[in-house]
């Protein structure tokens, strides 16, 4: 008799479950750049384009909230552009134009909380844990060649960051996003420079169910 009602009720809860949760695809786009601390003073990287892709799982918690994992890849950086005097042998004093160029290929995990403000648009916070895989160094010699360097040594692997964003769902599962990330976790090793990342994502996906 037990089985026959403890049966019934674990396939309902398995059924709720199965309803409340979502799972899906997104990619997209996301421009991002690096601030500069150090004992000299403070600058930005321009902004680095590039692109994310990865997967969700969304849970409802109730028809107002639910919470959201993803798990995405993106390249992310910047680009330091900056003019230099330089003393060259048998040439003298000349300028050159230096570019800097900074990638960090990044796992992110973020973990969000959101708010239904209506059927289709949602409003978004959270955290998100960047785990920095790798980390490439470019730059141009005084020929203009493109020298390029693996800096992963120099460079923290966990980027933390905060993010704020904005959700609209279409009723054929197709939705669109953006967020902001604020970094705050210096990635850099080196201990006289503190280095953060922020950056903006837009993208599109799909849920499955």
């Amino acid at each position: 008799m037990k089985k026959q009602i403890l049966l019934p009720f674990l396939l309902l809860c398995i059924g709720i479950t199965a309803q409340q949760t979502h799972f899906g695809v997104k990619g997209g786009y996301s421009l991002s750049t690096i601030s500069v601390k150090s004992d000299v003073g403070k600058f930005s990287y321009d902004p680095k384009s590039s692109f994310y892709l990865g997967t969700l799982a969304e849970h409802s918690l109730n028809d107002k909230f639910s919470v959201q994992a993803e798990l995405l890849y993106s390249n992310i950086g910047g680009t330091y552009k900056a003019t230099q005097t330089v003393l060259l042998p048998d040439v003298g004093i000349v300028e050159v134009n230096i570019e800097d160029k900074i990638s960090y290929g990044t796992l992110q995990l973020p973990l969000l909380g959101k708010y239904n403000v209506s059927d289709n648009f949602s409003l978004t916070t959270g955290i998100n844990f960047g785990l920095i895989v790798s980390a490439k160094y470019k730059t141009k010699d005084l020929n203009g060649l493109e020298v390029e360097n693996n800096i992963k040594k120099d460079v923290n692997t966990l980027d933390i960051s905060p993010l704020l964003g904005l959700e609209y769902n279409l009723k054929n599962k197709i939705f669109f996003d953006t967020r902001y990330h604020f970094g705050v976790s210096n990635i850099s090793k080196i201990s006289a420079s503190k280095q953060t990342i922020n950056f903006l994502q837009v993208g599109i996906g799909y849920k499955f169910n």
